[in-house]
Order: C-alpha cells, then structure tokens, then sequence
C-alpha cells in the first residue's frame, strides 16, 4: 500500500554517492517510493537514497524501478533496522493521517 508523503530527498549512483541530486518523496510505502526528481536514471540502477522529514532521516539502497517524466520509482534493495524503523513509523503516521480523512463527522 502506498501513501502520500512530502519530503526532501537526495539521490546518488551507488557508484559515486558523493554526487547527489535533490528529489521530493511524494509517495512511500514499506517496499519504496516515488521521487520527483530532474535526476536521470535508467531502470534496474542501484541508488542511494536519503529522506529527511522533521528530525528523522531515512537512509537507503534501492533500484529504479520505473521512470515517469516527472521522476523516478523506486523499490527499496538494502535497510539498515534503525532506519527500518523510521521507516514503519513515517508509514504509521501516513496510514492514521489517511484514516482521519476517511472518517465522517458524526
């Protein structure tokens, strides 16, 4: 299940992490994401990713799954627990965020 999220992000080739390009998280789930991103990118590359939302940071390696003309999908490859974690609780917080929502006022 994929839930609508908004934060900055860097992008770099796993082979050059040092280069890194700005990109917008607008969609997570557990398994990736999608970026908004000028950065160009075939399918099947490995990436480095990191989200910063608030004070929390979530780091990754991951594959382009697909490109879009506006960005990139991405499927996570390699998560380290701790940012596992903050994985799961950026999810949680998108899911009661959507449950709110779907709620009607009594």
């Amino acid at each position: 299940m994929r839930f609508s999220f908004n934060a900055d992000a860097e992008i770099a080739p796993e082979t050059s992490p040092k280069t890194s390009l700005p990109a917008r998280v607008t969609e997570l789930s557990l398994q990736g994401c999608f970026l908004e991103t000028s950065a160009s990118f075939e399918e099947k590359h490995q990436v480095l990713l990191k989200i910063r939302d608030a004070a929390e940071t979530f780091e990754a390696e991951a594959v382009v799954l697909y490109t879009r003309p506006t960005g990139l999908g991405l499927i996570f490859r390699e998560v380290k627990p701790r940012h596992r974690e903050v994985l799961q609780m950026w999810i949680l917080k998108a899911l009661d965020r959507q449950l709110e929502a779907q709620q009607i006022p009594g």
